[in-house]
């Protein structure tokens, strides 16, 4: 018996003959996959219903496919769409782990996007290298400032977030729709928008970027980016493998260099041949597309947002708040301090999705009065179908993204309102929120682990 256990602890298997990382992974995907198919099942019998037409279902379904994946621009547009959505869940994800529910990413976004639209037009001369890091650095602060102020009343006072949070968003709109009319409006357009901003300050489009690599200083930008990535992703392998002396990596005399090795060989090569290469050939012509680095910049935040709750003492403090307050402060865990990191944090990620949509999105790369997104609510339930893991969050941000850019020609070809994407969507967060219904509906078992149905949030009392 004992060598039967200990086979299964080397091959990494456990019940019938499956890997450990299989049965891990089929426990995180099967209950959000249930309830998207499960709310799609529903919608599309409301479609039946109010259509009296089975085709219609059929043809709604294949415009909302067409619509986010086939026409020209589709594909790119559901990653335009995507990107918002990447760090407004990352920022309700940080927020559950701690034991707290930010529900005012909504008005985040809102202060990170005035923020950024008011840094970016504040001076003209100068260069990219400068203008856009302060501008994004803008936004995140933004946002994070307006997340403290709840974060601090509640570590203070003992006031709920959830409350708080409402509360702010209203007064992030009615503030940012002040700013927009009065002191930072452009008084030469005709409509009420903020001045646009300064071209330096805009963030790059794929296409864009080409002539962007020809400037030195850009280029430079660029390198630099790629190295500081570089060097995290080095980082994270080297804490992973264990590289040491004795594995045969004899090269480097301390393992910590290898990281700052990588990072400069990276940033040298990206200096020297990105700009050729730009020269050359550039895999992006489209100059109509919209698609921008904010991608990239939604793909690092989430290897971040993991890094840091599950690699860091900050990470392992704030997971442990969110668990169990009282064994946290019983282990010498700050709450207060926690409590409004934890909420800073996760404004600063709302803020930057407001500075992307404004600095790389908006049409005239400005903020307008009627500036309205919605991508607030719907990051708590992309944060729900991804199960508060970053990783899962791209995969639910990604669908998302495609249900709203598709959902235009869903109602083109078929005549469906585009309006029952809401409700798909809204569907979604129900069964993700209360999987006992999922599990009653196909008549499944509970999990054999209680510990898997955890709330979210302590409540309200915590």
């Amino acid at each position: 018996m004992s060598s039967a256990v200990s086979t299964t602890k080397a091959g990494g298997t456990g019940q019938a003959g499956r890997p450990s990382w299989l049965r891990r992974l089929g426990s995180l995907l099967g209950m959000p996959a249930l309830a998207l198919f499960t709310a799609f099942l529903i919608g599309a019998l409301i479609i039946w219903i109010t259509s009296g037409s089975l085709a219609t279902v059929f043809e709604a379904y294949w415009g909302l496919i067409r619509g986010a994946f086939i026409k020209p621009g589709g594909f790119s547009e559901t990653l335009v769409a995507m990107v918002p959505y990447v760090f407004l869940a990352l920022g309700v994800a940080v927020g559950f782990k701690a034991g707290l529910f930010n529900i005012g990413v909504e008005g985040q976004f809102y202060i990170g996007a005035i923020s950024a639209a008011w840094v970016g037009q504040l001076t003209q001369g100068l260069p990219a290298a400068v203008h856009l890091p302060l501008a994004v650095g803008a936004g995140a602060l933004g946002g994070a400032i307006w997340a403290a102020i709840p974060g601090y009343l509640k570590a203070r006072t003992g006031a709920h977030e959830v409350i708080n949070t409402m509360m702010m968003n209203y007064i992030a709109f009615r503030l940012t729709e002040y700013l927009i009319s009065w002191p930072l409006k452009d008084k030469l357009a005709t409509a009420v928008q903020t001045q646009r901003v300064s071209p330096n300050a805009e963030l790059w489009t794929l296409y864009g970027m080409r002539e962007r690599l020809l400037n030195p200083l850009d280029a430079l930008l660029v390198a630099f980016l790629l190295g500081l990535s570089a060097w995290f992703l080095a980082h994270l392998w080297v804490r992973a493998r264990r590289v040491t002396e004795e594995t045969g990596v004899s090269f480097f005399r301390r393992r910590s260099s290898i990281p700052w090795i990588v990072a400069i060989v990276v940033a040298v090569i990206s200096f020297i041949v990105l700009p050729l290469v730009a020269r050359v050939w550039w895999p992006f012509t489209d100059p109509y597309g919209r698609l921008h680095v904010g991608l990239f910049m939604a793909v690092m935040a989430a290897i971040f947002v993991w890094w840091l709750l599950w690699q860091t003492t900050i990470g392992f403090e704030m997971r442990t708040v969110g668990a169990n307050p009282s064994a946290a402060r019983y282990a010498g865990v700050r709450i207060s301090r926690n409590i409004v990191l934890t909420m800073a944090i996760s404004g600063a990620l709302a803020g930057i999705a407001g500075t992307v949509e404004v600095l790389g999105v908006s049409i005239c790369r400005c903020l307008p009065l009627f500036f309205s997104s919605g991508y607030g609510w719907d990051a708590i339930a992309i944060a729900l179908l991804g199960k508060n893991n970053p990783f899962g969050i791209l995969a639910s941000a990604f669908l998302f993204g495609a249900m709203r850019n598709g959902a235009d020609l869903m109602e083109l070809s078929s005549g469906v309102s585009k309006y029952v994407i809401t409700i798909i969507q809204a569907l979604v967060l129900l069964f993700v929120a209360v999987p006992p219904v999922v599990r009653w509906i196909y008549r499944m078992k509970p999990p054999a682990r209680a510990e898997e149905e955890a709330p979210l949030t302590r409540g309200w009392g915590g």
